[in-house]
């Protein structure tokens, strides 16, 4: 009965489509009322949840809800628009965050305000696993001449 057990967790965890992972954060935050740009400290969000094929964070939009709620709790000048950058590597994570920085930094008429981790920081979001919905294509009729 053991053996059974662990051959059946093994074929369990290899259809698993999804790793969880530490990854690296940055988010960034356009306000589309005052031109300002928001940018968080890059840190370290652990159990992280990365899509197994794609390495792609598995359910990112929430970590967007999550910047915007601190947002729009926290300054006025909404709506805001989030993004999220995320890599497992630190130095390319480093480079990104460099990189956003000095773009928003010499952008004119842009207001860049750094949001530290004192202030606000990323959590981990519970994956839950969705069932694929299989999409079925229509049968083309015959067209009789």
């Amino acid at each position: 009965m053991g053996l059974l057990s662990l051959i059946a967790g093994a074929l369990e965890a290899k259809q698993k489509k999804v790793v969880q992972k530490p990854v690296y954060m940055v988010g960034v935050g356009i306000s589309l009322v005052d031109s300002a740009v928001f940018i968080t400290d890059m840190h370290l969000v652990d159990s992280v949840t990365l899509e197994k094929k794609t390495k792609f964070l598995a359910d990112r939009q929430l970590y967007s809800f999550q910047l915007q709620r601190y947002l729009e709790e926290n300054y006025k000048g909404g709506p805001y628009v989030p993004s999220v950058f995320f890599s497992k590597n630190r130095k390319k994570m480093e480079r990104k965050y460099l990189s956003l920085h000095k773009r928003y930094a010499s952008g004119k008429g842009l207001q860049m305000v750094l949001v530290d981790q004192g202030q606000f920081r990323f959590k981990p979001e519970e994956y839950i696993e969705q069932e694929e919905i299989a999409v079925v294509k229509p049968k083309k009729k015959d067209k009789k001449k």
